[in-house]
Order: structure tokens, then sequence, then C-alpha cells
């Protein structure tokens, strides 16, 4: 049985195709240093699992010091070298911003909690693994006994004017899917968190797109197994990190083609 396809080699191939191509070669495909910004903002945001609004702290003290620690402790756990002067300036960039964001998040945090964060999902069945960032726990309404269990991504940059992006409706596809593997039951709620924005919107669980997640699933594992995609017409390939082996690929292909 081959190893299950992660959630992220999704993303990575509704970026590019031949991302995953060269992944799998063993190249490295992902930037060199993620943004300070983005880690700090997420950092923040899975602190919310634990925010008690009874707990005597408001929102906004309780993620000036969550802010606080992660500063402190990301050049201890993020794999990449963090520069710590870009991190003492990303922190200094979001105190500035952080009332608005508290005050945005204050009225969301009833669809955020209860949550466990950053949870690990496998499945052999379906042949995908991945590590979804927040799992919410919901009580169930209509006629569902219980509570229900909905994942949550957390996105850093800001939302689109509607919906959620392509990629990210996938990939919460693909999530959803694994945790109604995982509790035999399902799912058909996602959720996509904005911190920036204070938003956090709802995303139904179509059967397209479940169908969309196990095609591209096959494709990856295909390119995995060596076979070189085809480059899209819009590929993003300013800042691709294998620009030159790919073009390299593409001259030598037209050349036997």
């Amino acid at each position: 049985m081959p190893p299950p396809v992660r959630i992220s080699d999704i993303s990575l191939y509704l970026r590019c195709p031949r991302l995953v191509y060269f992944q799998a070669m063993g190249r490295s495909v992902w930037p060199e240093a993620e943004n300070p910004t983005k880690l700090l903002i997420r950092e923040m945001t899975l602190s919310l699992s634990e925010f008690e609004p009874d707990g005597g702290i408001d929102l906004e003290a309780w993620l000036l010091e969550a802010l606080d620690g992660a500063e402190s402790e990301l050049p201890i756990i993020s794999r990449e070298e963090i520069n710590r002067h870009d991190l003492r300036a990303a922190a200094g960039e979001i105190r500035e911003i952080l009332p608005e964001m508290a005050s945005k998040l204050s009225p969301k945090l009833d669809i955020l909690t209860p949550s466990e964060v950053e949870v690990d999902l496998w499945s052999d069945r379906l042949g995908l693994s991945g590590r979804v960032d927040r799992v919410v726990s919901r009580a169930g309404d209509g006629g569902m006994k219980g509570t229900i269990q909905i994942p949550s991504l957390i996105k850093t940059d800001n939302p689109p004017e509607n919906g959620v992006w392509r990629s990210d409706r996938l990939r919460l596809t693909g999530y959803a899917m694994l945790l109604e593997d995982d509790l035999d039951r399902r799912v058909d709620l996602g959720l996509v968190e904005y911190p920036r924005a204070g938003e956090v919107r709802e995303v139904e669980i179509k059967t397209y797109d479940r169908r969309k997640v196990l095609r591209i699933r096959d494709r990856i594992r295909r390119i995995q197994g060596g076979k070189l995609p085809d480059r899209p017409r819009e590929a993003p390939c300013e800042r691709c990190p294998v620009l030159e082996t790919c073009e390299t690929r593409q001259t030598l292909a037209s050349k036997f083609f």
C-alpha cells in the first residue's frame, strides 16, 4: 500500500503540480524562511483554544500575552532559523493592530471554542494524512445527538471578498474526510479563520469537492512515482524556488517531443 498523500501536498499541487514532482525528487519547494508576522499571528490564534472568557482576563490582554510568548518561543520551536530582529519588528506591528483584532474576534469565540489544536489525522482507507489547525466541538442541532466535530484552518492573510479560496476549501474537505473516517461520523461543515480580519467563515463540505480531493490524491501518487506533469500556464513561476530546474526540464522535454 502506498504511503498516504499529505493534505499539504494537495496545497502544493494546486499551486503547481510540478512542485509535487520536485519535492518527491528531494528538492526543497517551500520558502526558505516563513514570514514572522504570519507565524506570530498563527501562534496567537492557536492560543484561543485555552482562553476562558470568565477567567479574569480580557481577550486583548490574553492575545498580548500570547504574542509575547510566541515572540520568545518561536526561535526555539520553528523548524527554520528566524531572524530575531525581523521577529521583534513583526511583533511591534501586530501590537499596533491587536486591539482591533481582539475587538473583532471577541464575538467569534463561541464559534472556535471548545477546541483542540494541531490534530494529527491519518486514514489508510482514504490514503490521506495531515495535521489540521483546529478541531472545534459544537453541540449538535436538529436531530443530531451529542457534539459534532468541525475542522478549522487558520489563514494569516486577508480573506477573499466572499467565501474562501479554492485551495483552502479543498484542504478543508480533505481534513473533513479524515476526521469523519476517524470518528465514523459524517462531517459536513468546516471553518476558515482569518484572525487578521477578525473573521471566521463557515464552509459546507460538498460532494464534488470530496471527489476532487480523491482525484488530486491519485494524480499526486502518479507524480510522486516519477511522472513529470505539465506546467500550468497560470503557475506562479516568479518566486518559485525550483524555477531553474523546472525550465531545464521543460527545455529538455521540448527537444524530444
